[in-house]
C-alpha cells in the first residue's frame, strides 16, 4: 500500500525477481530453483606454432614475377617442413585465383585489386591470408608525346598485356582521383609483351600500363622509347601491398597449423629480400626472362620490400583498395569497406582453444 496515495503496489513480477536476483548475486530464485547467469566465456587467442609435421601443399603463382617463392623455397619452405609446388604452365593474376577455387591449388597469389574484382562477382571458398609485396605499377609514356602529369593521359592510347591484368585497374584508380574517366578518355589497347616496344616506336600507342620486372625492363631497354610519367612506389602506394595470399577455406579448416606455416614461410621470405637484396637479385635471375643480377638489384632497390602485412594490418590495406574499387563503380557505395575487408580475411596465425581459425562468413557487408 502506497502511503501517500493509498493506492495497492503491484505485487513483484517474475520478471522483477529475475532482474533484482542478478543484480544481488549473480542468481535468481524461481519456483525453487536457482538459475546462475554467467557472462560468455571469452575467447582466448593464441599464436599458432609449427608441429614439425611435413606437408605438401600446391601453389599457384602468377607468371611475372615469382622472385618471392623462389626464395621461399630456396631458404624458407624446408625449415617450415613444406614442400610446396606450383601450377604447371604460364598464370596471371585471375588464373591463379582460378586455381584455387576450382580446386587445383590450396592457395594463390594475385593482386589485391584482382582479388576483390574477382570476389564481387560472387562468393568463393577464399580468403586471404597476408600481403605477399609491393611490387611497381608503372605507367610509361613514348617519349615525344606531350605531357608530364597524370592528368594529360586523356585521350591516349595505352597498351596492357591483358585487360583484366591488375595494371589497368590500378591507373584506372589514379585517373578517377584526378576527374579522368578511364573508361571514356582514354584508349585501350591490349598487346602481346612482345609487340609493345615496336607498337612504341611505330608511334602506334601512347603509352603503356604494366608491372615491375617487365615494365622495368622496358623503361631501361638501350634507348627506351617510353620514360615513367607515375609508379605506385611512392606515397601511401609504396607502403601497401600489391600481392595477396589466398587460401582455400579447406585448407584453413582441415590445417591450420599448415596454413599458418605456409604464412610464416612466405613472410620470412619477404624480409630476407628486404636484408638481402644483393643475394635476391642473383635468386631471380632463374626466374625473370632478359634481366641480368645488376638490373634486378637496381630495380630491387626502387621499389619498397618486406611489405607482407597479416592480421588487423592486412585488413586495413583491403578496406583501402576497397574505397578504391568504389571509384570504378565495382563495389557499391553501400559497402563498408572495413566491414567488408574484415570478412575477406582470416588471421591465420592465431587459433582459439580447439586450435581452429576465425573464420569470417565470405561476401559484402
Amino acid at each position: 500500500m502506497d502511503q501517500k496515495t493509498g493506492r495497492s503496489m503491484p505485487g513483484p513480477t517474475r520478471r522483477r525477481l529475475l532482474v533484482a536476483g542478478c543484480a544481488a548475486g549473480g542468481a535468481a530464485v524461481a519456483g525453487g530453483l536457482a538459475v546462475h547467469y554467467r557472462a560468455p566465456r571469452p575467447v582466448v587467442w593464441h599464436k599458432i606454432v609449427p608441429d614439425g609435421r611435413v606437408r605438401r601443399l600446391v601453389l599457384s603463382w602468377p607468371s611475372s614475377n615469382r622472385l618471392l617463392f623462389a626464395v621461399a623455397r630456396d631458404r624458407f619452405f624446408g625449415p617450415y617442413n613444406l614442400e610446396v609446388s606450383l601450377v604447371d604452365g604460364a598464370r596471371t593474376g585471375r588464373s591463379t585465383i582460378a586455381d584455387v577455387v576450382e580446386g587445383r591449388a590450396v592457395g594463390a597469389a594475385a593482386p589485391v585489386l584482382t582479388w576483390l574484382d574477382r570476389f564481387r562477382l560472387g562468393t568463393i571458398p577464399v580468403h586471404l591470408a597476408c600481403g605477399l609485396q609491393s611490387g611497381a605499377f608503372r605507367l610509361l609514356v613514348r617519349r615525344g608525346v606531350k605531357g608530364t602529369r597524370l592528368e594529360s593521359v586523356a585521350g591516349m592510347r595505352i597498351a596492357v598485356t591483358d585487360p583484366d591484368m591488375a595494371d589497368r585497374l590500378f591507373f584506372s584508380v589514379m585517373m578517377r582521383r584526378k576527374g579522368i574517366d578511364p573508361e571514356t578518355a582514354v584508349h585501350w589497347v591490349t598487346l602481346g609483351p612482345g609487340q609493345v616496344e615496336a607498337a612504341a616506336r611505330a608511334g602506334e600507342i601512347d603509352a603503356v600500363a604494366a608491372h615491375d620486372p617487365l615494365a622495368w625492363r622496358w623503361l631501361h631497354l638501350p634507348d627506351s622509347p617510353f620514360f615513367e610519367l607515375v609508379n605506385s612506389t611512392t606515397g601511401h602506394y609504396g607502403e601497401r601491398t600489391n600481392l595477396a595470399l589466398g587460401l582455400s577455406d579447406t585448407l584453413l579448416r582441415g590445417d591450420p597449423v599448415g596454413a599458418a606455416s605456409l604464412v610464416m614461410a612466405l613472410r620470412a621470405a619477404s624480409g630476407w629480400i628486404k636484408a638481402h637484396p644483393d643475394q635476391a637479385a642473383g635468386l631471380m635471375g632463374t626466374v625473370a626472362d632478359g634481366m641480368e643480377s645488376g638490373q634486378v638489384l637496381a630495380m630491387l632497390r626502387h621499389e619498397t620490400l618486406g611489405i607482407s602485412p597479416v592480421g588487423s594490418d592486412l585488413r586495413v590495406q583491403v578496406s583501402q583498395y576497397v574505397d578504391e574499387m568504389k571509384l570504378l563503380g565495382r563495389v557499391p557505395d553501400t559497402v563498408g569497406s572495413a566491414a567488408y575487408a574484415r570478412r575477406l580475411c582470416v588471421n591465420v596465425l592465431e587459433a582459439d582453444e580447439s586450435g581452429a581459425l576465425a573464420i569470417p562468413a565470405a561476401g559484402p557487408a
